[in-house]
């Protein structure tokens, strides 16, 4: 379900501070009376929350956070983005959401932000 409601094209990102996890109920109740068609609500994983809340205080990602090869990814990934939404009426792109996908898949494999502990890697080596 995630993944169709971030690939839809009337996307909107709210931040709302001072509610208790229960409000998404309410918020979802209000979304789908006032939705014109499926409209839907999703509460943001830790780590997308603190990507979300840097990027709204203007915060770039510390140089431990990031290297060459992730940083172009993430360029190519806007880029594609972008490109997506310019032919968004167009059959080209399906291929330019295929492609802009696999290069997030790439961007979050080859980032640090995503990495996953030494401890986990060390078990799974282990086992």
């Amino acid at each position: 379900m995630a993944s169709e409601m971030l690939q839809r094209d009337d996307l909107s990102v709210y931040v709302v501070a001072g509610v208790p996890k229960s409000f998404k109920k309410k918020l979802q109740k209000f979304v789908e009376s006032e939705s014109k068609s499926d409209g839907d609500v999703m509460l943001l994983d830790e780590e997308m929350t603190e990507w979300v809340l840097a990027r709204v205080r203007g915060e770039k990602r510390r140089s431990h956070e990031q290297t060459p090869a992730s940083s172009a990814l993430w360029r190519a990934y806007r880029a594609l983005s972008a490109a997506r939404y310019h032919l968004q009426d167009q059959p080209i792109e399906g291929s330019v959401r295929t492609i802009r996908d696999q290069v997030e898949e790439l961007w979050r494999d080859t980032s640090p932000l995503h990495a996953e502990p030494e401890e986990e890697e060390l078990v799974e080596e282990a086992s």
